[in-house]
């Protein structure tokens, strides 16, 4: 048929034309020949290429929507397999009655994948540096027998099969535990971490004015300055433990590490860590702070911080700590919408029957005159929609605050584990444990330091007295 030649309305026509005045005949095994004698026969070689265009559109919409049903049923759609899997036949057939495939985890290459996914984690490590790590370990892809290629590592942090979800375009399965190799936390976390290291990110804050901050100055004044939310290092190379998060405390700009030699005598090359201001280092004028601070004095401070946190968190119970955080404020919104609840039930019976008089002052048969019922209904309706109002804020509030309980019970099994590993943990271990804690640490002349921790794990560390 014609529509072989393409399906495109605004393209396929036209060449068949084209063709027919370049003297080359159009001839179709079952509708024979194009001409184009007539104004009427170009009308029919659009209308039927129109036509075509939208076949196409219905295909196209009932193959996604079966595709989107084959993932969402837990099964392989096809496609390249992802390293970490294989291929298996468990006598499922399809419709030509042939044995279809199905996925399944390859243990070798689920443990390489997992290890990825560990140094993306625990370490911040970003393609290019789990590609030269698994080289250094003598890893390499068992399918192609070469190094992994950093790009081929960042599909792999980016792809939602590790989870045990199955994905066809914009419709995800639930999570299938067969097909699991990371767990979702880890892998959002991740996700979080590479999305905040990019360079878009901080454009986007930037023009949509997410992490914009009044900030006290060490004199005294008060400005504007955009801190984009981060739980993670920006960068964890070197020996300095923050990055991301430091901040001077007279101009409100970012600091960043560097490193200087650590004396300047003649023949002495050991270097040492150190903060710089980065307005103080490029534009003298807007800060008269100092430029450098040694990051070993700084550091030690937040590390025995974190320390001293990770200590009261072993020895405090964390069920009577979710009890103090959010115990009364769930007690309180209880009673409350109890009570709202009970309001609008009275209210609704009472809207009900101002509405059963006004049908009887319509018939003559009612006292009150139906401009007088509409007056009262519209009094008592105002008061219904408030209180529907105030039930669904306070049902929002007590969600939130289950919410928030079990996101300090996470956080308390996560600062256990910290606990355990802190001490003897790598400099890039300790990064990203003090990114994912430290919201800001704001530096002042004499090494004065302020710290600021996340929203969740102030709250949290409130409730250990540990402000």
């Amino acid at each position: 048929m014609f529509d072989r030649l393409g399906r495109k309305e605004d393209e396929t026509p036209f060449v068949v034309e084209w063709f027919d005045k370049n003297g080359i005949e159009v001839w179709s095994a079952k509708e024979g020949q194009q001409k184009f004698d007539t104004h009427v026969d170009k009308l029919m070689n659009y209308i039927r290429y129109w036509q075509a265009s939208g076949e196409s559109l219905k295909t196209s919409v009932r193959v996604k929507t079966r595709l989107a049903q084959i993932v969402q049923e837990g099964r392989w759609r096809g496609g390249g397999v992802p390293y970490g899997y294989q291929l298996v036949k468990n006598g499922r057939l399809g419709k030509k009655n042939k044995e279809l495939y199905d996925l399944k985890i390859e243990p070798d290459e689920a443990a390489v994948i997992q290890r990825i996914f560990d140094f993306a984690d625990h370490f911040g490590y970003g393609g290019r540096r789990i590609s030269s790590e698994l080289y250094s370990a003598g890893i390499v892809n068992q399918r192609t027998g070469e190094p992994f290629h950093y790009s081929s590592i960042q599909n792999i942090l980016r792809n939602i099969t590790y989870v045990g979800i199955l994905r066809s375009g914009e419709t995800q399965s639930e999570i299938f535990s067969e097909i699991q190799i990371i767990l979702p936390d880890q892998y959002r976390r991740i996700e979080k971490m590479r999305n905040q290291r990019t360079a878009t990110y901080l454009q986007s804050c930037a023009e949509s004015g997410e992490g914009d901050e009044i900030v006290t100055l060490d004199n005294g004044d008060e400005t504007t300055v955009s801190r984009p939310p981060r739980n993670h290092p920006r960068r964890v190379s070197g020996n300095a433990l923050l990055s991301g998060n430091i901040y001077c405390g007279h101009c409100g700009g970012r600091i960043f590490a560097s490193s200087a030699r650590k004396t300047h005598h003649a023949g002495c090359d050991e270097r040492i860590s150190i903060y710089k201001c980065y307005n103080r280092t490029q534009h003298k004028d807007q800060c008269d702070g100092p430029t450098t601070y040694r990051a070993q004095k700084v550091d030690e401070v937040v590390e025995s911080i974190l320390r001293s946190i990770f200590q009261k968190a072993k020895s405090v119970d964390s069920q009577k700590l979710l009890e103090r955080q959010t115990g009364a404020a769930t007690d309180d919104a209880q009673k409350q919408l109890k009570k709202a609840r009970v309001e609008l039930q009275k209210s609704t019976k009472e809207l009900a029957k101002w509405e059963d008089l006004m049908l009887d002052s319509i018939e003559g048969t009612c006292v009150f005159t139906p401009e007088q019922i509409k007056k009262r209904m519209d009094v008592v309706q105002e008061k219904v929609d408030g209180l529907t109002e105030k039930v669904t804020d306070l049902q929002r509030e007590i969600m939130d605050t289950e919410s928030l309980s079990t996101e300090l019970q996470e956080q308390h099994q996560q600062l256990l584990s910290w606990a355990e590993v802190f001490s003897n943990a790598s400099i890039d271990e300790k990064k990203v444990i003090a990114g994912y804690l430290v919201k800001a640490v704001t530096l002042t002349r004499d090494y004065g330091i302020q710290i600021e921790f996340n929203i969740s794990e102030a709250q949290y560390l409130s409730g250990m007295e540990m402000q």
